[in-house]
């Protein structure tokens, strides 16, 4: 840029001597057009004055610009270390399948276009409401009945609100936060009539305003849930298409055998689990008992028989928390291995401890670089601005005091799977979940003030 800057004025100065020349020749040959040579003589002389004084003003303000270019060039130095660490540790975390996870990580660019208002399927549109601005409202075509997935991705501060309304107006489903913790906005709802419907999207205060991508997509319900009787020590795959997206499924298991059961969503699938035994008595249910937000039960059946397992969205009500789509269910005798080697507890809970003081100090980049595909589809993290927005919420959180100890567990069914549980007191824990990814342990979800291991 500074190159570019000082060629500027030497090109005028060489403009100015070649007029002059050009002047100088059209004297000498003027002979009997004297009069003619003499005005363009003027006027050239008058061009090439115009000239110098352009490069003169141009040298005299470009210690100024080159200044400011300096200034920006080490504040840039200064920034870069930083950006390409957040850079790399973004490329250390597998990219989430957007479709599934109310998470618009997709590999196309986002579209932006100030006078558009009509979105197109599935495109990822780029927009935003400024300060002078309360909504932006957009319109989507869509027949009736049909099941629209609506998500906004609000960018640094942005904290949108959503809302869909039918070609009348009327409200058709709303939602604030895809979760407690993430504060984008996720709805799933049905389309009472065709046309074009209307999206909403609002700041949620006068300090929400800002930058948020939107997508539309049609969702394809399917005409038979994933219901199914599978064997012990086998696996299943399922899928939760809509809210309220009930399946179920059923094994044999004989009177006193021990038996594990888990249902793994895919990243930022959340699923609940119930049990029921053979007489249909619920025996135990889960929501976030195992990784991340999957679910885990093990018992030891005291009644021999076909038992049932029903699987959910963690939550059926429209506009609230849909993270649906697929999973695996897997039934397996005995119970989970909790046991690790030293050399793997003690990485575990090196993460931990690691993502626990970046927690408490706020050090955006080392969350991100520690974050698990789990923990930022949870909290809607994209970059290290998005972790900075909810630092202080973290930091709101109980996070402890002194560690008085660490237990750390591994999984059977999940090598590359890790818990590991820090003691501040008699009965305050902190839970970690851990993944390992490329040789590093990542920390995919976390709980805090919980009581001691079971």
């Amino acid at each position: 840029m500074r190159r570019t800057l000082s060629r500027g004025p030497r090109s005028l100065l060489a403009l100015t001597l070649a007029l002059a020349l050009f002047s100088t020749l059209a004297v000498a040959c003027g002979g009997d057009n004297t009069d003619t040579a003499e005005t363009q003589q003027s006027e050239q002389s008058q061009q090439a004055d115009q000239a110098a004084a352009s490069a003169q003003q141009q040298q005299q303000a470009q210690p100024i610009d080159a200044a400011e270019q300096q200034s920006a060039s080490q504040a840039s130095q200064q920034t870069a270390p930083a950006q390409e660490q957040a850079e790399q540790q973004q490329s250390q975390s597998p990219e989430q399948d957007a479709a599934d996870q109310g998470q618009a990580q997709e590999t196309d660019q986002p579209v932006s276009d100030p006078d558009r208002d009509t979105l197109l399927e599935g495109e990822l549109f780029a927009s935003m409401i400024g300060d002078d601005d309360t909504e932006r409202v957009f319109r989507f075509e869509a027949a009736a009945s049909a099941w629209l997935r609506i998500f906004v991705d609000g960018k640094g501060g942005m904290d949108p609100v959503l809302t869909l309304l039918d070609p009348e107006g009327v409200e058709i489903a709303v939602n604030d936060d895809l979760s407690t913790t993430n504060r984008d906005s996720l709805l799933i709802a049905q389309v009472p009539t065709e046309g074009l419907q209307f999206i909403r999207v609002q700041p949620f205060d006068s300090n929400s305003r800002g930058d948020f991508i939107i997508q539309v997509q049609t969702i394809t319900i399917g005409a038979d849930d994933d219901n199914a009787i599978i064997a012990v020590g086998t696996s299943a795959d399922g899928r939760l298409n809509a809210p309220g997206d009930v399946d179920v499924f059923e094994f044999q298991v004989e009177e006193g055998q021990q038996v594990f059961v888990l249902v793994d969503g895919d990243t930022g699938v959340d699923v609940f689990a119930q049990l029921f035994q053979p007489g249909g008595d619920l025996l135990q249910i889960d929501d976030d008992g195992g990784h991340g937000l999957d679910s885990e039960i093990y018992f030891t059946a005291e009644t021999a028989g076909l038992w049932r397992l029903e699987v959910w969205p963690a939550s059926n009500k429209v506009g609230q928390r849909q993270l649906i789509g697929a999973y695996r269910v897997t039934v397996e005798e005995g119970l989970p291995t909790t046991a690790v080697n030293e050399a793997v507890a003690s990485d575990l809970a090196a993460a931990a401890l690691t993502f626990l003081e970046a927690l408490r100090s706020g050090d955006s980049l080392t969350i991100l670089a520690l974050a698990g595909p789990e923990a930022l589809t949870i909290w809607g993290w994209d970059d290290a601005d998005d972790v900075g927005r909810d630092v202080q919420k973290i930091q709101s959180i109980d996070l402890g005091g002194e560690i008085l100890q660490s237990v750390s567990f591994g999984d059977v069914l999940h090598s590359a799977r890790g818990r590991v549980y820090l003691q501040f007191s008699e009965d305050d824990w902190m839970r970690f979940e851990l993944i390992q990814l490329g040789g590093r342990w990542l920390v995919d979800d976390w709980a805090h003030s919980i009581g001691p291991p079971s």
